[in-house]
């Protein structure tokens, strides 16, 4: 049965993700246009996965059939791109074709609410109730749509763009070499644009449409990059940046080949944010995230707030408390910027840090650490298991014991156990796959090994 969460609703192509269900989808979305009389205008974009540009037709149609006037990016964009013009325009309702990071296969439909945030939790709930309910739905030619003045073709790549630079506060005069890997994905122009405004020195890579994203998953994970982190380190670049399929998800790789993803990368921005552009406010992070936040945070005297996993946790607490920035592992959301986690706006950050301090990198981040006095290693590990239930079960009720000793025991997302030295551990599922996550923070590298070990020696005998 279909659902929609935080990010829509995805599904292998042909299969659970088919023109049938994606137009029931849309006709329940007008149902609660209708209900909440929201705006009659959506916003409607498309990435580069296959058959993309044909599923947002068919969600104009519909659309336009219930009468609602379709704003529709006539080419492939990223996410945040379509999440900054329904907050632009100040739209209710904006709708992205797209799968994210998903294996090639894939394809989904992700639903953005007012100004473009993260579908708020009341409508994820509304949908749920309507979409079952829904058998048919209305449809008109895309063509007699846009005759009839139902379908307008737009491009905010200017503006929003333009938003991008806004977030930096020296701006002027950046002599840093880059590089820039779309990943097949659909943020080539944005940052071919990005790079004409400022006269950037970026060699962007992977930048042609491949639909099959060369029969893989478009998601920077350290061991999807390896080739790349080789090609930076032979480059001579100050820092290489890669986004995913749809321009969310983001991973850095310095003058040195190292890997960063969310964890330090956000707290550098923040750490810069509150150091030298003299903003003030908080940091939102999920359950999952590094101590490095809460180092940075008691160094700075600054608040911390933390959320269940899950964006659109992160989402609404930005708004709420005004924070500089929220981030999990995989992406980060800055104020100023679209209402969602957005790669294209941490790498003009970036690019406003490295040139800042005239130094590489990994320079930068070791600095701030040992400032803050964070001396972790970080991992984080996933794999399917059958018994999910009897490992719910298990963790809930029974007492745990490992080779450290635990100070402090959280059930906000999962189960996370802190040690005596700060270390911790977190179990728990993955609310969109069939998946187990482990995610740990511990002193060395072995011990991390030894604590995840632990884990799943005890979860092999559930």
């Amino acid at each position: 049965m279909m659902k929609i969460g935080t990010s829509g609703f995805r599904g292998i192509i042909g299969d659970s993700f088919n023109k049938e269900d994606v137009c029931k989808i849309v006709q329940a979305t007008c149902k609660i246009i209708d209900k909440y009389n929201f705006k009659r205008e959506v916003v409607v974009g498309f990435d580069n996965r296959f058959m993309s540009e044909f599923f947002a037709k068919w969600v104009a149609e519909v659309l336009s059939a219930n009468n609602i006037k379709v704003l529709f990016l006539e080419e492939s964009v990223p996410s945040p791109l379509v999440s900054f013009v329904g907050k632009y325009l100040d739209k209710d309702i904006s709708i992205m074709i797209t799968s994210s990071h998903n294996p090639y296969f894939y394809n989904g439909i992700k639903i953005f609410s007012k100004q473009g945030q993260d579908l708020e939790m009341y409508l994820e709930k509304d949908f749920n109730k309507i979409l079952p309910k829904i058998k048919k739905y209305k449809s008109i030619n895309f063509d007699e749509a846009k005759q009839r003045g139902l379908v307008e073709f737009v491009d905010y790549t200017k503006e929003y763009v333009k938003s991008l630079e806004n977030l930096m506060k020296f701006k002027k005069d950046i002599k840093i070499k880059t590089l820039f890997n779309v990943m097949n994905g659909s943020s080539y122009r944005q940052i071919e644009r990005l790079k004409k405004d400022l006269k950037l020195d970026i060699q962007i890579v992977n930048s042609n449409r491949d639909v099959t994203f060369n029969f893989d998953a478009p998601i920077p994970n350290e061991d999807k990059l390896q080739d790349y982190i080789k090609l930076a380190k032979k480059s001579g670049v100050d820092f290489a940046f890669a986004t995913d399929g749809d321009g969310d998800r983001l991973a850095v790789i310095d003058n040195k080949g190292n890997f960063y993803n969310g964890n330090e990368i956000a707290c550098l921005l923040y750490y810069f944010a509150i150091k030298e552009k003299g903003k003030d406010g908080a940091f939102v992070k999920n359950y999952s995230f590094s101590l490095l936040a809460d180092k940075v945070c008691e160094k700075l005297g600054t608040q911390l707030i933390t959320t269940k996993i899950g964006f659109k946790y992160i989402d609404e607490q930005l708004i709420e408390s005004n924070a500089i920035l929220g981030a999990e592992n995989s992406g980060i959301e800055i104020n100023g910027g679209a209402y969602t986690k957005d790669g294209l706006a941490v790498f003009v950050l970036l690019l406003e840090i490295v040139n800042y301090y005239k130094k590489p990198l990994n320079e930068i981040i070791e600095k701030m650490k040992k400032e803050v006095g964070y001396d972790m290693v970080y991992k984080e590990v996933s794999f399917e298991v059958k018994n999910k239930q009897k490992i719910i079960d298990y963790f809930s009720k029974n007492k745990i014991i490992f080779s450290k000793k635990i100070v402090s025991y959280g059930t906000l997302d999962g189960f996370k156990y802190v040690f005596d030295d700060d270390s911790w551990v977190l179990i728990r599922f993955s609310g969109t796959e069939n998946l187990l996550r482990l995610v740990c923070e511990q002193k060395t590298k072995k011990e991390v090994e030894e604590i995840l070990l632990e884990v799943k020696s005890l979860i092999e005998n559930i």
